[in-house]
């Protein structure tokens, strides 16, 4: 069975996270397998506006971006060539880990210093399927001019945790959603609130 957090939230006032909601569901005899961020690998992935793009002076296939993202602008290198000012992308803040394990550090390419990274859709493991034009060759381009700031695992939807519940024979009522909701009442000493 497949049970997303924010869902169960919907009938259960959780006040816990989901590794410790884990850790309660198993200590009632529910055979949780595993529970996975849908959003692993894009904490620290923020919506950005990119201000100006000027050519590096020591590189010819690098440009210093201006890039607005919410509470500041930060001094970005690239190397795409399909960036243009105005274009909203999504922009990897300094201490953001990305799929694979790349953390994002202040760094010195050529002489200039970049805050950040500029992400294509590959980089972020993204494809067509979670966002449109995100196979795209070089940085992904966001559409609809999507509020400065805003993490992208919200504008994209990703920011859930899916646990997987093996039920047993013995537990059919657990096959549904409010069946787990029931078990994580049960778990959590608190009451459940039905869909009408």
């Amino acid at each position: 069975m497949i049970a997303p957090y924010k869902w169960l939230c919907d009938y259960v006032d959780m006040d816990i996270a989901p590794e410790e909601l884990k850790r309660k569901l198993i200590m009632t005899g529910c055979q949780v397998e595993g529970y996975r961020d849908l959003g692993a690998g894009l904490h620290g992935v923020v919506v950005g506006k990119i201000l100006t793009i000027q050519k590096h002076p020591d590189a010819d296939k690098l440009s210093i971006c201006s890039v607005d993202v919410g509470e500041e602008t930060l001094q970005i290198v690239c190397g795409a060539n399909n960036i243009f000012v105005g274009a909203y992308v999504p922009v990897a803040k300094i201490g953001a880990v990305l799929p694979g394990g790349i953390t994002i550090n202040k760094s010195k390419l050529r002489g200039v210093f970049s805050c950040g990274m500029l992400c294509s859709g590959r980089e972020l493991e993204l494809g067509p399927d979670d966002y449109p034009g995100a196979d795209v060759d070089g940085i992904m381009i966001l559409q609809n001019e999507p509020k400065l700031g805003t993490p992208l695992i919200d504008l994209l939807g990703l920011d859930d945790t899916i646990f997987e519940i093996e039920v047993g024979a013995n537990r059919p009522d657990c096959l549904s959603m409010i069946g787990v909701a029931r078990e994580c009442a049960a778990a959590l000493d608190k009451g459940i609130t039905l869909p009408d």
